[in-house]
């Protein structure tokens, strides 16, 4: 009968996987222990820099961590000024039904591209790739809510205003999915 010898390495310096464990505990800070403006503001500032991430993404091409990281709240702030922004514009009883539709197309249309690219291999989760999906919305909102302000300038400029921010939000997209 063989016998089967493991060789079995115990490392004989616990110091340094003590001190790993507490660089994990100081990373994360409890959170019920803070005020809600505390923690608001939290969330605001990596919403912020999240955005800034995905609306810059040929100057940061490392801190495209930041977005792997991934949350709901930016992308879900983006898509309800979105829906209400396109829902005021509107001068008859069809907004709620635009709001609802806008809300629709984001979150479904996000998680259907998002399961695509699981099919295609990607190397994103599929919240990751919601997340960053929403993130690079911004450039659209943006877009919408100059052409909701300056509604007195002719459509033909809306029209060059609302590509400009597709093409650049795409452009976003591309630059953080294929980094």
């Amino acid at each position: 009968m063989e016998e089967n010898n493991y060789n079995i390495e115990i490392n004989s310096n616990p110091d340094k996987y003590n001190q790993r464990i507490e660089n994990v505990d100081n990373q994360l800070q409890p959170t019920l222990d803070e005020t809600i403006t505390t923690s608001i503001k939290k969330d605001l500032q990596l919403i912020y820099e999240k955005t800034k991430v995905a609306m810059l993404p040929m100057n940061q091409s490392s801190s495209t961590d930041k977005l792997k990281d991934w949350d709901f709240w930016g992308p879900l702030i983006f898509c309800l000024i979105l829906g209400l922004i396109l829902s005021l514009g509107r001068n008859d009883s069809k907004g709620g039904k635009i709001f609802i539709l806008i809300f629709a197309i984001v979150w479904i249309g996000g998680f259907i591209i998002s399961v695509n690219s699981q099919f295609l291999s990607a190397k994103l989760t599929v919240y990751q790739s919601i997340c960053i999906l929403g993130y690079c919305m911004f450039a659209i909102v943006f877009a919408t809510f100059i052409n909701f302000i300056l509604s007195f300038i002719p459509s033909i400029f809306k029209l060059i205003i609302g590509f400009c921010g597709c093409g650049y939000s795409i452009y976003g997209k591309f630059k953080i999915f294929f980094i």
